[in-house]
């Protein structure tokens, strides 16, 4: 592999974690939030050599660079863009119409795309009565969409709400076989990459009224890593100055 397209792979590896880093930075405060996690793995050179030994064997085979660009070495690539499932902040806000999940597990979503599943709880009631999402989706229970038409509303920890102290229906709280492998897909919304990952319901997921349930990103944890990914950057992009210097300076020296 050669130390050019090591160098622009990794320049390419360093702007993902970049764009990672910063969309997380500007979910810290959004509701619900999950952060991102990209996974790297290395590609290793198909290219089997015998190790020089001598600083001429070294100089002709190249590897006087590889402390610098990688050059027959390996590349390290993009593997996958995983979810940090951790439970963010709990916060109470007193509000009737707020849920936190306490562990692992979704509300369901009722959008004219199918069902999509959210940790974000803020809801509201729309002019018909039915408990929905900011966006105006309608959050489903064990009946359908949740409607409230007059009273109080109450909610247990096992989902099931009361209205004036009678129970009316369930919020639709469900888990999948692996959370890992669901997809974002805005609005704080989840879906199963594979369509036979059904949603599992659960009467073990804890509902808390009143509260939501912060972003977990660790603001300056991100920020250090912005820092990092800055500093790999530069180095790249050094990295490439001096590789198109050497080019430079091999073309003089046959043209001379």
């Amino acid at each position: 592999m050669s130390g050019m397209t090591s160098l622009v792979q990794a320049a390419g590896v360093i702007e993902h974690k970049m764009e990672t880093v910063s969309n997380n930075l500007a979910n810290v405060n959004t509701v619900g939030f999950k952060e991102d996690q990209p996974s790297f793995r290395e590609v290793l050179s198909t290219t089997q050599r015998i190790v020089p030994e001598s600083l001429e064997e070294r100089f002709l085979s190249h590897e006087y660079l590889d402390d610098y660009v990688g050059m027959d070495k390996s590349a390290v690539v993009i593997d996958e863009v995983g979810k940090n499932f951790q439970t963010g902040r709990m916060r109470s806000t007193g509000n009737d119409l707020d849920f936190a999940l306490a562990n692992d597990g979704f509300f369901t979503i009722a959008t004219p795309q199918g069902e999509r599943f959210t940790r974000a709880g803020n809801f509201q009631l729309d002019a018909a009565g039915r408990v929905v999402t900011n966006d105006g989706y309608p959050v489903l229970g064990a009946k359908g969409e949740i409607i409230i038409k007059e009273g109080a509303i109450q909610v247990s920890e096992n989902g099931q709400v009361s209205v004036d102290g009678i129970i009316t229906d369930s919020f639709r709280l469900v888990r999948f076989q692996n959370q890992d492998h669901l997809q974002k897909l805005g609005q704080g919304f989840y879906a199963p990459i594979d369509s036979n990952d059904l949603p599992i319901v659960s009467d073990e997921i804890q509902i808390k009224q009143g509260m939501l349930e912060d972003s977990n990103v660790n603001s300056m944890l991100e920020m250090t890593r912005m820092i990092t990914a800055t500093r790999a950057y530069e180095s790249v992009h050094r990295a490439l100055s001096m590789l198109d210097k050497l080019d430079e300076k091999a073309i003089s020296l046959v043209q001379a």
